[in-house]
């Protein structure tokens, strides 16, 4: 571990093994805020997180930022961390814990801020032969996203809405979203493997690896594990003209 600058040439070099230079995507962290994540948050565990995973976003991110959001039953979006604000930025933020856990509402969220948008166009005003005018139509026209969204989803535990989220998975296979799902501590997490594994999509739009104690790998380690399958998946994603670019 160590400072910003540091972590960005570590993540660098990782993203250049997996021949990822020059990608860019949108950047996201949704991290437990439970009322199991305590020590996490107080021990420093999840502001170190932050800046780390920024280093990822310093490399992909158009705008050398995250966007980061929090969950327990509920969602809420905490705001952008970046180099400027980082250092701070749990304490500056107020990211304390409470509740239960549920994944699916923090997962709606983050389809409806990154997913495939719709322009509404309408169809030319033409006239009749009987000289009137045909009614106008609105067209709902898919408009896909220049960048795919990469979604680095931190929990400590597993989730009392298991359809739901199973649900949001293989729907949002049809956009350029990944989740990449990281569980810490000593749960045995078998719903989020059962996710990686999920039939019945798309594309293969997610990954899981478990880590009982995420400040104990070291820096090359985890941002190797977090782009385990993000580059299989770039390039399916592609493949399927699934981006704008």
């Amino acid at each position: 571990m160590g400072n910003l600058i540091d972590l960005t040439k570590k993540a660098g070099i990782v993203l250049e093994k997996k021949n990822l230079n020059g990608v860019k995507a949108e950047i996201v962290l949704v991290i437990d805020q439970s009322g199991s994540m305590r020590t996490l948050y107080k021990n420093g565990t999840v502001q170190e997180l932050v800046e780390r995973l920024l280093a990822i976003g310093m490399n992909m991110d158009a705008n050398k930022e995250i966007d980061v959001f929090q969950f327990n039953q509920g969602s809420n979006y905490v705001g952008v961390a970046t180099e400027a604000n980082h250092a701070t930025f749990v304490k500056d933020n107020n990211m304390g814990v409470s509740g239960t856990t549920k994944y699916a509402p923090v997962m709606e969220d983050v389809v409806a801020k990154y997913g495939i948008a719709l322009n509404v166009d309408q169809e030319p005003v033409t006239k009749s032969l009987l000289g009137g005018l045909f009614n106008k139509k609105k067209v709902e026209v898919p408009k896909k996203p220049a960048y795919p969204t990469f979604v680095l989803f931190i929990t400590d535990g597993n989730n009392s809405d298991k359809r739901e989220a199973t649900r949001i998975v293989r729907e949002s296979s049809t956009q350029p979203i990944f989740w990449q799902f990281v569980g810490i501590g000593k749960e045995e997490f078998t719903f989020l493997q059962k996710l990686d594994d999920l039939k019945d999509r798309h594309v293969d739009n997610a990954d899981f690896f478990k880590v009982d104690d995420i400040m104990n790998i070291t820096d090359e380690e985890l941002y190797d594990k977090l782009l385990t399958e993000f580059p299989d998946w770039l390039s399916e994603i592609k493949a399927k003209d699934m981006l704008a670019l």
